[in-house]
């Protein structure tokens, strides 16, 4: 049937061969060779059939527009009833009869050519091309459920139990505190109106006990901590007032003073001196690191007039290196928030104030207020 292809193929000449448009050809195809078979089966010469065949569709366009709703589906049925009266007529009459009426039925095909196929194959395409989108979407809806959980877990149950942990060990650290200033005050007064000391050494409250271990080590490092601070000892730093810079031997007589790192803690220039806190536990809570921190800078501006500017680098224990947090004091901005807050009672850090504890206490009394430190961290800290 290369002649009926070729047909065909000229049929199609000039049209966008798109996935529909082929599949249309194909089908126009074969319904052209079942009307060729057809004839040919109800005893028409073959090239009278072929001819018939072909004038059953002479353009592509009538097939196009959808004139008529079943010409494939009853092409060969069709073919077939044409082919019966060529085969038994008797006269030419009957054969002009005959041949007018296969005409009009061949017109009559022609014109309900329609194409179901491709309208099928559109849908089916359609399909194809909505089901991955289906997916995509479904994938994606599923995710922000996931995030939508996660977050609201994170900030109704996680995030607010570490909270409510952290300060419940502060408000134990700062009522400890405020608990023993007022313990040593009273013995102060007592030893003094009623001439007996025993009061100044009495502790009527005993360590808290948690039925959490994790919360009684971080409660029992976080007061050596803030213990360290309040037994210091500042006469004992008067032997670094002559020298003109800090050393690592310096701050390792500080609180903290088991985290200097040797290694990492020196002069950054005349002015500048770095300490390198590394592996400090995790038990100790930040306040008293804080506390501790501005505690040691006050020491080291105090002990060396020549320091202008402190850095400091803590390093967390299982954090990663670069995880360290870094801060940087400067002396005048440390002076101006000690004056302020000690209403003028601290106006400048030189080595008098080592020369007694009351001199001293003066300092640590701004240390003991948590606001202080933690706004001078907030200060001195750097990205």
């Amino acid at each position: 049937m290369n002649e009926l292809r070729m047909y065909v193929e000229h049929l199609f000449e000039g049209r966008v061969l798109t996935a529909e448009m082929i599949e249309l050809k194909e089908e126009i195809y074969g319904n052209l060779v079942a009307r060729y078979e057809d004839y040919v089966a109800g005893g028409m010469g073959e090239a009278e059939a072929l001819a018939q065949a072909k004038a059953s569709i002479t353009s592509i366009d009538d097939v196009l527009a959808g004139e008529g709703e079943d010409a494939f589906e009853g092409a060969a049925s069709s073919a077939s009833e044409d082919a019966e009266p060529t085969a038994v007529h008797a006269s030419d009459d009957d054969a002009g009869e005959s041949t007018c009426e296969e005409g009009a039925a061949t017109e009559g095909a022609a014109a309900t050519v329609v194409q179901p196929a491709p309208a099928t194959a559109s849908t089916a395409d359609a399909s194809d091309h909505k089901s991955p989108w289906l997916k995509i979407l479904a994938v994606a809806a599923a995710i922000i459920a996931v995030i939508l959980v996660a977050t609201v877990l994170w900030n109704v149950v996680l995030e607010p139990t570490g909270d409510q942990l952290e300060d419940t060990v502060e408000d134990v650290v700062d009522a400890t505190v405020a608990g023993d200033a007022g313990q040593t005050s009273n013995g102060n007064n007592q030893g003094t109106g009623g001439g007996s000391d025993a009061g100044a050494n009495t502790n009527t409250s005993d360590t808290p006990t948690f039925s959490d271990p994790e919360d009684q080590r971080e409660y029992e490092a976080t007061m050596a901590v803030l213990d360290e601070i309040d037994a210091h000892d500042p006469t004992t730093l008067q032997a670094y007032t002559g020298d003109s810079q800090p050393s690592s031997v310096f701050f390792e007589n500080l609180p903290l003073g088991s985290y200097v790192s040797t290694d990492e803690t020196g002069s950054i220039n005349a002015g500048t001196f770095e300490v390198y806190y590394v592996n400090v536990s995790e038990d100790i809570d930040g306040d008293a690191i804080d506390r501790a921190i501005v505690y040691n800078a006050a020491a080291a501006f105090s002990a060396y007039p020549n320091l202008q500017r402190l850095n400091v680098v803590v390093h967390e224990a299982y954090d990663e290196h670069h995880d360290a947090d870094v801060y940087a004091f400067d002396r005048s901005q440390l002076e101006r928030a000690f004056a302020n807050a000690s209403g003028d009672a601290v106006t400048q850090f030189n080595s008098s104030l080592f020369e007694s504890e009351a001199s001293w206490d003066v300092v640590r009394q701004q240390i003991d207020r948590h606001d202080f430190c933690d706004h001078q961290m907030d200060v001195a800290e750097r990205s």
